[in-house]
């Protein structure tokens, strides 16, 4: 696939740097069509890491983060049979942290969701790297922290999340993931927002608690068996005590013999039904933004305890870079 020439293509580069996953794509700008991508386990904290082993010295951060960051562009370019030097780059996630390319301040709540309200800094050209360079920062409220689901909040809201609902009625956008937000918004603002680290529990019991061998990823021996589990371990999680309803994880292989695959989906249920029960049980319309099987099991968890809830389901990487394109364009980058 060929991109339009450098000089006048309508083109940016979409910089997702997470902790664990580099995220890197050649979009037009006016389709926000993805025209290449590369994807690479060099995260911000492997990325970090190899700083500091290399002798950490501060005056070489920009350029060391860059080498990573060309090794990317170097790919995107041979897939798109076209030179990208003077494209802007758009970096959003962990990029902005103490790990990253270039520490930022967090913007603070109310947060205005036109793009104006983050904190951004334009980078100067480093060894290797020949781009105008826009950073976005996170997002602080008096007690919780977010970097990257800002940005894919901007582009939800560019998306029309809140299309069908009134400006002064409040509503609250879930961002699926390791570390779960749900995220409030009344009328033009985030208002607050909440970190659950569902994800990473799930992560530790499943591989190194004592319900480790009750446990298999995978598919259930048939879909009916995992769906039944799913919405079980939802509705445990949703009505029961958590740390209670974990445990019958266990007692379902022991006294019940549920299949360790099927109990994977179970605890997977609990996990995120105790996460969205105070949600569920309002009536708050709700937007998910999310992907792939994690987006699904969200989803499925509302289906079980309030159908009605949710307003509308939305691509992550969509509103990634719908959001970037918003902040760009506010910024005069784009």
């Amino acid at each position: 696939m060929t991109a339009p020439a450098a000089a006048s293509a309508p083109c940016f580069l979409s910089c997702d740097w997470g902790t664990s996953v580099l995220r890197l794509r050649l979009v037009d700008g006016p389709t926000r069509r993805v025209l290449a991508v590369s994807r690479g386990d060099q995260g911000i904290a492997a990325t970090f890491g190899a700083w500091q082993a290399a002798g950490a010295r501060p005056e070489d951060r920009g350029s060391f983060f860059s080498r990573i960051l060309a090794e990317h562009l170097a790919r995107i370019g041979d897939q798109a049979g076209s030179a990208l030097a003077g494209l802007p780059l758009v970096i959003s996630g962990m990029a902005s942290s103490t790990l990253g390319l270039c520490e930022l301040p967090y913007a603070a709540l109310p947060l205005a969701l036109d793009g104006s309200g983050l904190t951004t800094a334009r980078l100067g050209p480093e060894e290797g790297l020949a781009h105008p360079v826009l950073l976005i920062s996170g997002v602080r409220s008096q007690d919780d922290v977010m970097r990257g689901e800002e940005t894919q909040l901007i582009g939800a809201i560019a998306l029309g999340a809140e299309a069908r609902t009134a400006p002064a009625v409040p509503r609250v956008l879930v961002f699926p993931g390791t570390h779960s937000k749900h995220i409030e918004v009344r009328g033009t603002h985030a208002v607050a927002f909440r970190t659950y680290m569902t994800g990473e529990c799930f992560e530790l019991l499943a591989t190194r608690s004592v319900l480790a061998n009750s446990v298999t990823p995978g598919a259930a021996p048939a879909e009916a068996e995992q769906l039944a589990s799913f919405a079980a371990g939802v509705r445990g999680g949703a009505t029961g005590n958590l740390l209670n309803a974990i445990f019958h994880t266990r007692t379902r292989a022991l006294l019940e013999a549920c299949p360790a695959t099927a109990n994977y989906h179970y605890l997977s249920g609990v996990l995120i039904g105790a996460e969205v029960r105070e949600l569920a049980a309002t009536d708050v319309p709700v937007t998910l933004v999310g992907s792939g099987p994690l987006l699904a099991a969200y989803r499925r968890a509302f289906e079980v305890l309030a159908p009605g809830a949710l307003q509308s389901v939305l691509d992550a990487d969509d509103c990634l870079i719908a959001g970037q394109l918003r902040v760009a364009r506010h910024r005069g980058l784009l």
